[in-house]
């Protein structure tokens, strides 16, 4: 029987399997995956009596592209934290 712990790529399976699929990591799946449960919630109880194809196509997309704004923004203030640290590290 062969420990799993002997595997030095057992950590990078998850990461190999999205990778398949576009070069999408998990935040992106993730996204992927609220905006169409969203979506389909959202239809399934009508929500503001909005017709179903925007409830289908519109509001998945809006969401998906909420998200990357959202996404770009965090690593933008992230990466400037970074850089005031490394800044105040090398006076």
């Amino acid at each position: 029987m062969r420990d799993p712990a002997a595997n030095p790529k057992r950590e990078n399976t998850i990461l190999s399997g999205f990778a398949r699929f576009g070069g999408l990591d998990q935040l992106d799946w993730l996204m992927i995956l609220a905006s169409i449960l969203l979506g389909t919630i959202a239809k399934q109880h009508h929500f503001l009596d909005l017709p179903d194809w925007l409830l289908e196509w519109v509001s998945p997309f809006l969401l998906m592209a909420f998200g990357y704004k959202a996404r770009r923004k965090t690593t933008e203030a992230v990466e400037g934290r970074r850089d005031r640290r490394k800044d105040t590290r090398e006076e």
